[in-house]
């Protein structure tokens, strides 16, 4: 069955460290599997009416929200870290790791979540 192989974990921080979350995804069946992952911020944890997809590597500028890549593969295996260098309080909230899977048929969603 598709699976986490490794997920992201809740992590506390003092302002100015470097925060890495990792998350890695394992397809079920033959290896043509289609993945991608997504790494979704909620600056709030317990409102997640406020979703921002990130599809950059940049800091936006005036903007708590940072950016990681989408990362895409063919095969049966995603893995990617999500780095923050230099966290702020601002930064505090939940990040969501979403691996999709278009494979098969319609796209499969699996979500994890860290604080």
């Amino acid at each position: 069955a598709a699976l986490f192989t490794e997920t992201p974990h809740d992590v506390t921080a003092q302002a100015g460290e470097d925060v890495e979350m990792a998350c890695s995804f394992r397809g079920s069946g033959s290896p043509s599997y289609s993945l991608e992952i997504q790494w979704w911020y909620v600056r709030n944890h317990k409102d997640w009416t406020d979703k921002q997809t990130w599809a950059s590597s940049q800091v936006r500028p005036g903007s708590a929200l940072r950016s990681a890549q989408v990362v895409k593969v063919v095969g049966s295996n995603i893995s990617h870290k999500l780095r923050l260098s230099r966290v702020k309080p601002t930064d505090e909230g939940t990040y969501e790791c979403r691996v999709i899977d278009s494979s098969a048929g319609p796209a499969r969603q699996h979500k994890v979540k860290a604080y």
